[in-house]
């Protein structure tokens, strides 16, 4: 299980360096350098001026990456239950595994829930 986690962890990773787009950060000739030979890195989260931006955009980040991760482990779940057979020692670890995944998509989408209604109550605050 620890081993399948970390191979899908990896491959999450090395999915999303291989689909970022480059950014060249340009002052004027294309070339990715400013006057001053010096090469300008992008914020990777945007222009976020404000700790609500920042928040939003990390909660973002982390609901994309753990739906995903849902998603696979459901579906890992689902294969546990097709090849436990008749082996209710394999059913048993099966459904607790249906169980983890479903309690963890509840707690990502209850922190997103959360954090609408704290944002909107704040801002009905102002």
């Amino acid at each position: 299980m620890q081993k399948t986690f970390w191979v899908i962890i990896g491959f999450l990773l090395s999915a999303g360096e291989a689909s970022a787009t480059q950014h060249t950060g340009v002052t004027g000739g294309g070339t990715g350098v400013t006057g001053g030979g010096l090469t300008t890195l992008p914020n990777p989260l945007g222009a976020t001026t404000t700790f609500q931006a920042l928040a939003a955009k990390i909660l973002v980040i982390v609901s994309d990456i753990g739906g995903v991760v849902a998603v696979f482990f459901i579906i890992y779940a689902g294969f546990l239950f097709v090849t436990a057979g008749g082996n209710e020692e394999k059913h048993k670890d099966a459904k607790k595994a249906i169980l983890y995944a479903v309690i963890g998509t509840a707690i990502l989408l209850g922190a997103q829930a959360l954090a609408t209604i704290l944002e909107t109550t704040i801002n009905s605050l102002k």
